[in-house]
């Protein structure tokens, strides 16, 4: 038995897994924008403030936060996009109204870590207790989410013949779905703790970690919003029949 079904077999213990037909009002265009503006704007922001960094910035081996600390050139465009990061976070709570309240404000306060981040820059040398707080919290938090999501969603099996009569966005959006993506996320921020005790490729395994985390719900929000199509042209098909 691997770790997701013994997590999902953890879940059921707690409480029945709802049923597997389930129809959720389709969370609003807009919120799948903001979170595609969520992994965008980090990217291109890392991009653009490494590019104008004087020579001796090893992205492979320093973080994002020097990109937006004191004493860095053009620091202000690393700040900004953390902010709008940040910022598009909460917005995507806002917007995926289908997912459970509990995981939507897990992902506001995420956001709201990463405000702090944004805020309490890096100094030139080591760090400060406020941004590390923030930071790591964020991390924690956004590592969470999708582990809080999948306790109410369905469960639906994500191979062999049973699951062969359900589409690749409606096992993504189930509870086994979630657990897969909770766990890679969360096994990123691992390797990011041991790169930083290491201190090699800190940089690298911070800029993967945090590309998952911005990325899980523009996938979870195009997820939602392809299954609830997918439903109600199944139920389309039901009443004509």
């Amino acid at each position: 038995m691997g770790p997701v079904d013994r997590i999902s077999l953890m879940l059921d213990s707690v409480e029945p897994p709802p049923a597997a037909r389930v129809v959720h009002d389709r969370p609003p265009l807009w919120a799948v924008w903001s979170s595609a503006f969520t992994p965008t704007v980090l990217i291109v922001g890392w991009v653009v403030a490494g590019a104008v960094q004087p020579p001796g910035y090893d992205p492979l081996q320093q973080t994002i936060s020097v990109l937006s600390g004191h004493g860095v050139a053009h620091s202000w465009i690393m700040t900004t996009a953390l902010y709008c990061v940040a910022v598009s976070y909460l917005a995507t709570s806002v917007g995926l109204r289908t997912v459970h309240t509990s995981a939507r404000m897990i992902i506001a306060f995420g956001g709201a870590a990463g405000l702090g981040v944004a805020y309490f820059p890096q100094p030139a040398g080591g760090s400060t207790f406020d941004h590390m707080f923030f930071a790591v919290a964020g991390a924690g938090l956004l590592a969470l989410w999708p582990f809080v999501m999948a306790y109410w969603r369905p469960s639906i099996p994500l191979r062999g013949d049973r699951a062969s009569g359900w589409t690749v966005w409606q096992r993504l959006v189930s509870r086994e779905g979630l657990i897969v993506c909770g766990l890679v996320v969360a096994l990123s921020v691992l390797a990011m703790y041991v790169t930083a005790q290491a201190g090699m490729y800190l940089g690298l395994t911070e800029r993967i970690c945090t590309g998952l985390q911005a990325l899980l719900p523009f996938f979870i929000a195009v997820g939602l919003r392809r299954t609830a199509v997918v439903e109600d042209s199944d139920r389309a098909g039901s009443r004509a029949c």
